[in-house]
């Protein structure tokens, strides 16, 4: 179960690496350096927060579970920040997607969600459909990369802890 003590710090790195990651350059380093980064900020700031607490011990689940509240908060962010991109640039990244695999692939090879989720995007300015899909996308790819972060990070802590 998730402590109130462990939000505060996902919460804070999470929003930083969504906004972080709409930056057209930094947004190329974002899963392999900046989320293990904001995994280990994310341990760090739990860790200051905590470790005047009697008894406090920093363990491999707090680790997990900071770097997945982090993976979620950040997902969550980056699928309403990049819509919102989307729907104010009036541009339509997906019709962009579908001429390039065209270059590659025949028309019929192209999934008919594509299609869909463009037309919506010129219509609309919006899908829900793509909404999802980011959501699911960062959550599941930033969980990973942040836990990975926040474990590195637990050990580092514990093994500095030890030789004090």
């Amino acid at each position: 179960m998730f402590k109130k003590e462990k939000f505060f710090p996902a919460l804070v790195v999470g929003f930083s690496l969504a906004v972080l990651s709409l930056v057209p350059i930094i947004q190329i380093t974002s899963c392999c350096l900046l989320a293990p980064l904001a995994g280990i900020i994310g341990i760090n700031l739990y860790y200051l927060q905590m470790k005047n607490i009697e008894n406090f011990k920093l363990q491999s689940s707090d680790g997990v579970q900071i770097g997945i509240l982090t993976g979620i908060i950040t997902g969550f962010f980056e699928s309403i920040l990049q819509s919102i991109l989307i729907l104010v640039s009036k541009t339509n990244p997906v019709y962009e997607s579908i001429i390039f695999l065209q270059k590659y692939f025949s028309e019929e090879q192209i999934p008919g969600l594509l299609w869909q989720i463009s037309r919506e995007l010129d219509e609309k300015r919006f899908s829900f459909a793509l909404s999802f899909i980011l959501f699911i996308n960062t959550t599941i790819i930033y969980s990973i990369f942040t836990t990975i972060g926040s474990l590195i990070a637990v050990s580092k802590i514990n093994k500095r802890n030890l030789n004090i």
